[in-house]
């Protein structure tokens, strides 16, 4: 489902799952490229945090079922709400446990958007698109886009071949960026929290501390004092801007290094318990199983990919 979400734009950086679904999760996926405008419409019937990084594009996510609440960056998304990512950062997506996501997505490229909305209405949306914006559309309005959005997925099941036609493409595309616009323009912009600004901030510093000295930053204390926050305070932006705790993080990204360590590493010299040593795991036998829980494969199979 990760990679099926990622598929309605090429350049996202994941999405990837953050947590793990129980096993009877299923979900459905009806998406389409019109151009250079796509669009996905889905249904989990267990809203599983999701995170993803789009890049060059204007990215905006509604909720199809309006009585429906995710949490995305912060902020609650659902009803009249259209949220519009920050282009080029991770934005993490989760839902309360236990309850079901169903959503649309929206994806074009910049100019795309600008030269459209002149076209339309002779004027910009008037609303800057370099930040996340939580937009409240028009009730009539936002009626009108979800079911554009039904008649799209029924007709990606049902008759793909309307779709793939060009003059049909070019139709629906711009029937799909007039109706969103007229629930941008004539919506209104919610004012954020100043909570929401100053969390940004801290997983900012949070994640250039991993990033700079993964091998220093092993403990929940270190990063806290490396980046000048309470713990509490740490927790809470990174749930609100990561979908889970700053712990959990922190371990999944060791996680991440040690496998890209393993991937380029000679196996007749180099040790498993070595690179896992190396990034603060001590506890080998609970590493391994954690590490295949994660990957799908214990750590030493991944090291033997580079046998000759």
């Amino acid at each position: 489902m990760a990679e099926a979400i990622g598929a309605i734009n090429a350049l996202a950086g994941g999405p990837r799952p953050t947590g793990r679904a129980r096993n009877n999760f299923h979900a459905t996926m009806a998406r389409a490229a019109f151009g250079q405008l796509s669009i996905g419409v889905g249904r989990f019937n267990e809203g599983i945090p999701i995170s993803a990084i789009v890049a060059n594009q204007h990215t905006f996510m509604f909720a199809t079922e309006p009585a429906i609440v995710r949490r995305v960056s912060g902020r609650e998304l659902f009803g009249q709400h259209i949220f519009h990512r920050r282009p080029n950062e991770r934005t993490v997506t989760s839902s309360p446990p236990g309850l079901p996501w169903a959503f649309a997505i929206i994806t074009m490229p910049f100019d795309l958007l600008a030269t459209h909305a002149r076209a339309l209405m002779g004027l910009d949306h008037g609303v800057p698109l370099d930040d996340d914006r939580m937009f409240v559309a028009p009730e009539a309005a936002m009626a009108r886009l979800v079911r554009l959005t039904d008649d799209i997925a029924r007709t990606i099941r049902e008759t793909p071949w309307i779709i793939e036609a060009p003059q049909s493409a070019k139709a629906l595309s711009g029937t799909i960026l007039d109706t969103l616009l007229a629930c941008l323009i004539g919506g209104q912009v919610k004012p954020d929290r100043a909570a929401i600004g100053r969390h940004r901030q801290i997983v900012a510093r949070f994640e250039r501390a991993l990033e700079d000295r993964p091998e220093e930053m092993l403990s929940l204390g270190d990063i806290c004092a490396e980046i000048g926050v309470a713990q509490r305070t740490l927790n809470l932006a990174c749930q609100h801007f990561l979908g889970e705790s700053a712990a959990q993080y922190a371990r999944n990204r060791r996680f991440d290094l040690v496998r890209d360590r393993l991937l380029v590493s000679d196996p007749a010299t180099t040790l498993v318990t070595n690179v896992a040593m190396q990034y603060g795991f001590w506890e080998l036998g609970r590493f391994a199983q954690a590490y295949r829980l994660r990957f799908g494969e214990l750590p030493s199979e991944t090291l033997r990919r580079n046998e000759r």
